[in-house]
């Protein structure tokens, strides 16, 4: 057998052999490690929270913009309240 030939056959047998030992080193399973899971279970929880707190930021934002309408009310009750008064006080 020439040096070619067997340097061909040589390069084919470590490419197949490669290619089938790929799927035993890349450690794919049909189920999740305890890991993974805990891992899982960890971002579901911290998902739950970031919404949760949204959710409350949301609901104190809607209440302090309804007081600062309030507020707004008030102080344009207030400033005519004062027109008022400078007019009255510029009449005596």
């Amino acid at each position: 057998m020439s040096r070619k030939n067997w340097l061909k056959k040589l390069s084919i047998f470590v490419l197949a052999f490669s290619v089938l030992s790929l799927p035993l080193l890349s450690g794919c399973t049909k189920h999740p490690s305890p890991q993974e899971l805990t891992r899982l279970e960890e971002a579901s929880q911290a998902a739950e929270t970031a919404e949760e707190t949204l959710q409350q930021k949301k609901e104190e934002k809607t209440t302090l913009e309804a007081e600062l309408s309030a507020k707004k009310a008030q102080l344009k009750e207030l400033e005519a309240k004062r027109e008022t008064v400078k007019e009255n006080a510029a009449k005596k």
